[in-house]
């Protein structure tokens, strides 16, 4: 899993970013049983994430492990901030609102990436882009419309988020160049790790949950969520352009809206299909013009 010239196609990568996409739309579903508040639940995630990282770190070649950690450090410690941020809009918002305002992060990163990687934007790539951000507007505005909206409070926390998720990805863009993506992801991992005791030590929140169940909810988040999740997205960012794999990212809050549903009765009418559609077209938009 190491970045080489002799590893996966691009599409591989391209499908890794849409099945961790995937796979983290449980994320809010997760918060949303967990027995814990929003930033013990992150700190639980991280910590049970950890064990797995460190037996798949131990298995990378010596090559595939970094000659500076600071990119790493700092690509962490931004997404510990975006966690944080995006489990507290949770609470506060729907699980819709919450993952569609924080997946603002594509507009973001893109401007990152032609900034600083001097990655260029194609017009085909933008109209894609548009579609999709035009799904997520329609998306968004049929859960208000349906009376599910959520608080400003909830709204703001979850835009504030997509600044620090979209700074990880730049700067894991370049912190994963040579470097291993399970080392990269033990790295980050354990930076983001005290952003969420900080998180739980200044809300005051338990630290234990009560039950079984809450437990495993916790070890499902570690495991399934960041470790599985957010590991095909961190393998496949380090292979595509920031633009291109954050607009990917938009399947996850049509996951998300499917699991809101069927789970906490969130319920979908014909506009939020019609976005959702858009979303998954636009995306496809891009892919095609990256051929």
């Amino acid at each position: 899993m190491s970045e080489n010239k002799t590893g996966p196609s691009p599409m591989g990568a391209v499908a890794a970013v849409a099945l961790g996409a995937a796979v983290i739309g449980f994320a809010p579903i997760g918060l949303r049983l967990s027995e814990l508040g929003p930033m013990a639940t992150a700190f639980w995630r991280f910590v049970f994430a950890l064990p797995g990282l460190f037996v798949l770190a131990a298995m990378a070649p010596r090559e595939g492990r970094p000659q500076k950690l600071g990119p790493l450090v700092a690509a962490g410690v931004c997404f510990g901030l975006d966690l944080t941020l995006w489990h507290a809009a949770l609470t506060h918002t729907t699980v819709l609102n919450a993952t569609m305002l924080s997946n603002m992060t594509p507009v973001l990163a893109a401007a990152g990436g032609w900034l600083f990687l001097r990655e260029r934007v194609s017009w085909g790539f933008a109209l894609g882009a548009a579609i999709a951000l035009g799904g997520a507007a329609v998306l968004t505005t049929s859960r208000i419309g349906a009376g599910a909206g959520g608080g400003v409070t909830g709204d703001a926390l979850a835009l504030f988020s997509a600044v620090w998720y979209a700074a990880y990805l730049v700067i894991l863009r370049v912190g994963r160049r040579g470097v291993d993506v399970r080392v990269a992801m033990l790295v980050t991992t354990l930076a983001s790790l005290p952003v969420a005791v900080i998180a739980t030590l200044a809300t005051g929140e338990a630290w234990l949950p009560h039950t079984a169940q809450g437990w495993l909810v916790l070890i499902g988040l570690g495991v399934i969520v960041h470790m599985g999740g957010q590991g095909l997205i961190a393998y496949g960012v380090g292979r595509l352009p920031i633009a291109l794999s954050t607009v990917i990212l938009w399947v996850q809050p049509v996951a998300a809206a499917a699991l809101g549903w069927v789970l906490f009765g969130e319920a979908l009418g014909p506009l939020a299909f019609v976005g959702a559609a858009l979303i998954l077209a636009g995306v496809w938009v891009v892919q095609r013009e990256r051929r």
